[in-house]
């Protein structure tokens, strides 16, 4: 809804949640951003995000911990996963 009735705000929820990862050279950037999409659609179960990507749950974990530190968002504060979760939505619909 916010994607459709606001794309500037969506833009810069993009922006402000994701702007570090987004900031990355293509490769990594995406090999983060399908991690953390595959993770929040595993309902943040590691070992099924991994099964999906294809790796090592350490992989994924690792990469996690890569996404926290760009960020500065820790995957176990739920306002933070709703911030990455919304911007990577967004993210999805708007054209970057």
């Amino acid at each position: 809804m916010l994607v459709a009735a606001a794309p500037a705000e969506a833009s810069r929820l993009v922006d402000v949640s994701l702007g570090p990862l987004l900031a990355l050279p293509e490769v990594e950037r995406g090999r983060l951003l399908r991690t953390l999409g595959h993770w929040f659609t595993s309902g943040g179960v590691t070992a099924s995000a991994a099964e999906r990507l294809f790796v090592h749950p350490n992989t994924v974990r690792y990469r996690l911990r890569r996404i926290e530190e760009l960020t500065g968002r820790s995957l176990s504060d739920p306002i933070a996963l709703c911030d990455l979760g919304a911007g990577l939505y967004a993210l999805r619909l708007l054209p970057f």
